[in-house]
Parts: structure tokens; sequence; C-alpha cells
């Protein structure tokens, strides 16, 4: 793969990124790997949450066959919406597993180390 020297084309400038990145912790908190998990948590179940009220409205919508407030979702986005909210909720049942297994384990070796 061929590359390319761009130095020349920009030199010494330094571009500053307008977008700061966001997390829900403060910066102590961002290299606890379980404040981590929770904060991941969050914004799964928050995106679960707003699939599910959108789906929920969509088929209530369908339900009333008022054509003045028509659904939000159709059906097929309607099914999207549900298969996205499964697979995120199974994502999240898979990493919360996964993050108990590793503090059982920590937990057993302290309480093996002080035994």
């Amino acid at each position: 793969m061929t590359s390319i020297d761009t130095s020349t084309q920009f030199p010494n400038q330094t571009i500053k990124a307008d977008h700061q990145p966001f997390s829900w912790l403060t910066e102590e908190l961002r290299i606890d790997a379980s404040m981590q998990f929770l904060a991941h948590t969050l914004d799964m179940t928050q995106g679960i949450q707003t699939c599910l009220s959108l789906i929920h409205a969509s088929n209530q919508a369908r339900e009333e066959r008022d054509p003045a407030c028509p659904p939000t979702l159709s059906i097929s986005d309607t099914e999207r919406l549900t298969r996205l909210a499964m697979a995120v909720a199974g994502s999240l049942s898979e990493q919360a597993e996964r993050h108990i297994d590793a503090l059982n384990r920590r937990y057993s070796a302290k309480s093996i180390s002080t035994s």
C-alpha cells in the first residue's frame, strides 16, 4: 500500500476538533470497568426504551386506525426496531454475565489469597 506524506500540504497546522467525547462518568470513574459497564448499560437501556416506545405508539396507532394520527413507524420498521431491541437486550445480558463472572473470579481469588 502506498503512503502519501501530506506534511508539506498542511505544515504545522493544529486542528482542534469541536466534538468533545461524552461520558456519563466523571474523569476519575472512567478507568473503573464496573463504572464503564454501568454507563454502557444506561446507554443501551435508554435505546431499548426509545425503541419500545416507538413500537408501542405505532402499534397503538394501527389499532386505533385514526387517519389523523397515523403510525410513526411502518410495519416493517416496527419489526426492525423490535429485533434491534431484542438484540441489544441480548447483548447487554451477555455482557452482564461476563462482567459478573469476572467479578466472581476476582472475589474468589481474593478469598483464596486471604485464607
